[in-house]
């Protein structure tokens, strides 16, 4: 892939000696009264300039080819280099290219075995793989521990339809197991594109920047999520990153702070708790929603520290609301995978609820679904035991969108489950979102664990939940989030029994990203253990 003056010139050297030679041999030849041989060398010498350039100009590319397949990592330098080469090759040729960024997910994890080389033995055998996959020229460069580098060579065409083939192609590849030391590795691949059309400008540097700023955010989506890069991706890497740099001060001032969603009993009205859920106050931008600020605060590895902070405020909330004579029976508090990891969580929490004076019941732990499938994992179930054993509320959060069995809910001993909006979302409309939640409040009533409906939104949908014998509701059709300071006069100025109210009109959010339906980036999640790319909570 490099350009092809440098290789000319290195093969000029080799003609030099045939053009010495030839002459030389002819004059001799003439001298000696060797006519007929003298005419032959003169006839053949310019027949063997034609074949060594041929052939040598063969040797020149396949050397080129060689080199754009790279299994050891190489420094940005050179990756540049190579990509301004095939950007002067697209101009002259009048033709296009496109850069792939791949990172190559759960490296070190061989069937539960954990090997220092074996993420370099992957690596290794994937380089080849993949380049099997891809035309000659296009160019399969190492990049970091995981990452490789997709150039492809001058092309007519590299919009998104041509470009998704070849991912898909690379996909495959690297999905496929690989035999390491007689383990078999599976891994994954997440890619970010930035096409010559896209790219910020026509440099090696500006567009292998770009396809970083996709990948950053297609790993955010997920095992093998593609993302293309655009100018909006660019401003959310540069906000991203911003922030990161403000999540430390933003912490020890207080800038995040929980905000409370009601949830109601369905057949009283009656308020049966509230769900705490992060919003950082910034001094600039406004009222952020998780799923706004979610990438900088695990960038800046401060996931445990948030959600212990929404916690303490949580349960100082508990203290306002009994002090203003609000009957609040509790309030949920989400636990990510990271906090459930921790062996010393559950003494925190327990000290915690001591140094409020605060019963245990009071504190809903909400978990995701998928915690449950860890139940080999010593230090969550640890976690888990003894809080259930201290008398806390454990609630199985956006069930239905995991892969949770019968025999998982049994084990962790969930006192609550609270059902996904994407099964309440049009309930009314669909009458098979109407079985689906049915059965569930059938499985709930025979395990005896009670049920809540999140991200109720409408008036039908709240009637349909009602009339199949739903207990509670949670969603922007009965109240918003809504800061601690309108938490009293909402409930309040709320007749007991009437789950018609609205969310106070006056509390204002400043978003940089509305959505549809009332629905917030990342609304509902509590803090970093909830992403803010799935659906969105009401």
């Amino acid at each position: 892939m490099p350009n092809p003056p440098a290789p000319r010139r290195a093969a000029w050297p080799p003609r030099i000696d045939w053009a010495l030679l030839f002459p030389a041999m002819a004059g001799l030849a003439w001298v000696c009264g060797q006519d007929a041989v003298a005419v032959t060398l003169m006839m053949v010498f310019p027949l063997l300039l034609v074949l060594d350039g041929r052939l040598g100009w063969r040797g020149v590319r396949a050397s080129q080819a060689g080199d754009t397949v790279s299994v050891r990592p190489l420094a940005r330098g050179p990756i540049h280099d190579i990509i301004d080469g095939v950007l002067r090759e697209c101009s002259r040729q009048d033709r296009t290219t496109a850069v792939l960024h791949v990172v190559v997910d759960d490296l070190h994890v061989a069937d539960g075995a954990w090997d220092t080389d074996i993420g370099e033995a992957v690596m290794t055998r994937l380089v080849p793989r993949v380049a099997a996959v891809l035309r000659t020229p296009d160019a399969v460069l190492r990049q970091g521990e995981d990452g490789l580098v997709i150039v492809l060579a001058p092309t007519r065409r590299a919009d998104l339809d041509v470009v998704m083939a070849i991912v898909d192609r690379i996909q495959t590849a690297v999905a496929e197991p690989v035999l390491v030391d007689g383990c078999s590795v599976r891994v994954h691949a997440c890619v970010g594109i930035c096409n010559e059309g896209m790219a910020p400008a026509r440099t090696g540097a500006a567009m292998l920047a770009a396809a970083d700023c996709a990948l950053r955010l297609a790993r955010r989506q997920g095992a093998e999520a593609v993302r293309v890069f655009t100018p909006d991706i660019q401003t959310r890497v540069e906000t991203d990153h911003r922030l990161s740099a403000q999540v430390e001060d933003a912490l020890i001032e207080g800038q995040f702070r929980p905000w409370f969603q009601p949830q109601v009993d369905a057949r009283t009205g009656r308020l049966a708790g509230f769900e705490a859920l992060a919003r950082w106050h910034h001094p600039t931008l406004g009222v952020l929603t998780p799923g706004q600020f979610l990438p900088a605060i695990a960038a800046a590895a401060r996931c445990a520290e948030l959600g212990e902070h929404i916690l303490r405020a949580s349960l100082e909330a508990l203290v306002a609301w009994d002090r203003a004579g609000l009957e609040v029976p509790c309030v949920g508090v989400n636990l990510s995978l990271e906090e459930l990891a921790d062996p010393r969580l559950s003494d925190r929490i327990i000290w915690q609820l001591d140094r409020y004076d605060i019963r245990p019941e009071r504190l809903a732990i909400e978990i995701l679904e998928t915690v449950t499938l860890r139940g080999d994992d010593e230090a969550i179930m640890r976690n888990v035991t003894m809080l259930r054993r201290a008398g806390f509320r454990l609630d199985l959060d956006d069930f239905g969108t995991g892969a949770a069995s019968i025999a998982h809910i049994a084990r962790f001993g969930v006192h609550r489950i609270k059902i996904d909006q994407s099964f309440v979302t049009g309930i009314d409309a669909d009458a098979t979102q109407r079985e689906i939640v049915a059965a569930i409040l059938g499985l709930a009533e025979r395990l005896g664990i009670e049920t809540l409906a999140e991200g109720v939104e409408t008036v039908a949908e709240r009637a349909a939940l009602v009339a199949l014998g739903c207990p509670q509701l949670q969603g922007y059709g009965i109240a918003r989030p809504m800061p601690l300071s309108d938490t009293i006069p909402w409930a309040r100025g709320r007749r007991a029994g009437d789950i018609e109210s609205r969310a106070l009109p006056a509390v204002s959010v400043t978003t940089a990203d509305p959505r549809p339906r009332n629905c917030a980036p990342g609304e509902g999640a509590g803090h970093a253990g909830k992403s803010g790319s799935g659906p969105c909570k009401a």
